[in-house]
């Protein structure tokens, strides 16, 4: 039985909040404004989908619905 990842959700549903623009808006805001490496996304979308999937391999720029 395939479980449900929780961190492909939370990605597709900032995806159709921000029609979008979620992971760009993001990295403005941690990069441009903060000065960070990143936005995070990657790595809150692994740490979701690894909590009810073991198995995860940590593929993290496919959003699978």
């Amino acid at each position: 039985m395939k479980w449900i990842k929780l961190g492909d959700y939370a990605e597709a549903l900032i995806h159709v909040i921000t029609l979008g623009f979620g992971q760009r808006l993001s990295e403005w805001i941690a990069i441009d404004l903060l000065g960070r490496k990143s936005c995070g996304c990657c790595e809150r979308k692994e740490w979701l989908n690894r909590l009810t999937d073991k198995s995860y391999n940590g593929k993290c720029n496919q959003i699978q619905l």
